[in-house]
């Protein structure tokens, strides 16, 4: 096995537990992406862009904004060219890394087929992901993660958000140490 996929209800502190992963590892190239939304003034609802990980700070633009966040339980409506565009650009040698992150995966990129196919190819290869995938909904996406023979899903809740750092931390740093470098 060589990737872990965080999972559970939202708003739970997922994309949260992966920084603080990320933070314990030891200097790391990264490859990958991560989404952020950039929340409108009433909180309800943004854009959403996708990001390359290690891109500090994000930069927002027309090229990886990906969705649209309408707010107050009214989901989202995504942007398969751009997650095709934006997506496979973040993905784009990503497996010279010395660890993937994708935060986070679910419906939105479900038309994306070049973005898609890219994650599966990732999926296949043997540089380490750590990554976030949406607990609802079944995407042809999120069931080939789930059920990926590579793949660790690791349920987040609110009992164990705070105590599964040092397990992940400890799980990749035993794979560097096994000649992943």
């Amino acid at each position: 096995m060589t990737h872990i996929f965080l999972t559970g209800e939202r708003q739970l502190g997922k994309s949260t537990l992966l920084r603080r992963v990320l933070a314990g590892l030891p200097a790391l190239r990264l490859g990958g992406f991560r989404t952020v939304t950039a929340a409108e003034a009433d909180g309800a609802s943004g854009p959403v862009y996708l990001v390359p990980a290690a891109q500090e700070p994000p930069q927002y633009g027309d090229d990886n904004r990906v969705a649209i966040r309408l707010g107050r339980g009214r989901g989202a409506v995504g942007y398969p060219e751009a997650f095709d565009r934006a997506g496979t650009a973040a993905l784009r040698d990503a497996e010279k890394a010395d660890l993937i992150v994708m935060d986070e995966i679910g419906f939105l990129e479900a038309e994306a087929l070049r973005f898609r196919a890219r994650i599966g190819e990732l999926l296949d290869g043997d540089t380490p992901i750590l990554g976030v995938v949406r607990q609802r909904g079944e995407s042809a996406q999120q069931q080939a993660i789930r059920t990926h023979p590579k793949v660790r899903i690791i349920e987040v809740t609110k009992d164990n958000r705070d105590s599964l750092c040092p397990e992940i931390l400890d799980f990749f740093l035993r794979q560097r140490g096994k000649g992943r470098k």
